[in-house]
């Protein structure tokens, strides 16, 4: 199992040093989010660029484990849909440039001025459908590129559940589109309350689409959804989410978010300490 974290969240003036100082916290692997120091046209990335990144970070020893392009693809605008699909499809070209697997999202939502809050019609079968639609050429799109898609299951938009979230992937029928699980981002206020029940029902679902994995944590937020955290720092339950992580037999990366630099250290041996038990029980067939 590899560490890595989301490029956003460390501080740099260029790509090299973004590199280096991903490995100086003795992480292994980053999403790629973030461009420090290039000038970099993501709707149709130049090689030359594409190829800076990917030699910054093989001499540093970090794999790209994936590009963020979260995204809204249901964008009720067709002007601004039609420049998320073309940013998606470009970053789909970044991803083959690097070396990188897969092109991460969120499934988006039907919400007319927002692109990442709730809308009622997400719960709609016709949301459902419309984003198997919607997704389907950029699946193919991208199997052009070598490049897995990695949705991930999210409360405020169409794919709202882990459940949900499984269900498109099996309608969809497209083998190079997989599920990235984070429990704080698929649990709510309630089931937050439930996670004994609700994480390993999550994880069953998405176990035979599980792609790739983020670490974060959350706290209620009294004025709306959640408070993101970084490990540790929330209500979530890593024993349980650890578990529930080996269990499935997931060899990915865990990819750390919504932290500061300074706390990255503390971050990396709370998830560490808490994956190795729990692979520990899990190998000993405690859990």
């Amino acid at each position: 199992m590899k560490l890595g974290v989301f490029t956003q969240w460390i501080k740099a003036d260029s790509i090299e040093e973004l590199a280096m100082k991903v490995r100086s916290y003795n992480l292994e692997c980053v999403v790629l989010d973030s461009y420090p120091g290039l000038d970099i046209n993501l709707d149709d990335p130049e090689p030359a660029l594409g190829e800076r990144i990917k030699q910054a970070f093989a001499k540093a020893g970090v794999e790209i484990a994936a590009i963020g392009g979260y995204s809204n693809l249901l964008h009720q605008d067709p002007e601004a849909r039609e420049n998320v699909h073309r940013r998606f499809v470009g970053l789909m070209k970044l991803c083959q440039q690097v070396g990188s697997p897969m092109l991460c999202s969120e499934t988006g939502t039907f919400h007319p001025s927002s692109d990442w809050d709730w809308d009622p019609a997400n719960s709609n079968e016709g949301a459902l459908t419309a984003l198997i639609e919607t997704v389907r050429p950029l699946a193919e799109t991208a199997k052009k590129y070598g490049v897995i898609l990695g949705f991930e299951p999210y409360v405020m938009n169409v794919a709202y559940s882990a459940e949900r979230a499984a269900r498109f992937v099996k309608e969809l029928g497209a083998d190079n589109v997989q599920l990235v699980a984070d429990p704080a981002g698929f649990l709510d206020k309630i089931s937050l309350t439930k996670q004994e029940e609700e994480i390993p029902k999550a994880f069953e679902a998405m176990a035979p689409h599980l792609g790739l994995v983020h670490v974060e944590d959350c706290l209620p937020d009294p004025n709306g959804h959640f408070l993101f955290k970084g490990s540790g720092h929330g209500m979530l339950d890593y024993t349980i989410f650890m578990e529930q992580v080996a269990r499935t037999g997931y060899k990915g990366p865990l990819i750390l978010e919504h932290l500061n630099e300074d706390e990255v250290a503390g971050a990396r041996e709370y998830v560490l300490k808490h994956w190795n038990e729990a692979k520990k029980k899990v190998e000993s067939g405690l859990v």
